[in-house]
């Protein structure tokens, strides 16, 4: 449940839907709720915003030259 809360960032009544179909269909709400917050995964959209910044590290920054150098990039 844990992985696929961070993996899929589906809020929690979907991922509920998921548990019941997949995982136990006995689990209720409350309890996947508590065992969200017991194990310290974060509410949704701080997942989002963690997401968000591991994809702006992943860009890499333009490569310096010495003065005289000029780039060009051509598509």
């Amino acid at each position: 449940m844990l992985a696929l809360r961070e993996s899929l960032l589906l809020p929690l009544d979907d991922l509920l839907a998921v548990t019941h179909e997949f995982i136990n269909p006995d689990v209720s709400r409350s309890g996947l709720s508590r065992c969200l917050r017991r194990h310290r995964v974060p509410r949704l959209k701080e997942l989002r915003l963690d997401q968000q910044e591991a994809d702006r590290s992943k860009h890499k920054p333009f490569q310096d030259y010495e003065p005289g150098f000029i780039h060009f990039d051509l598509k």
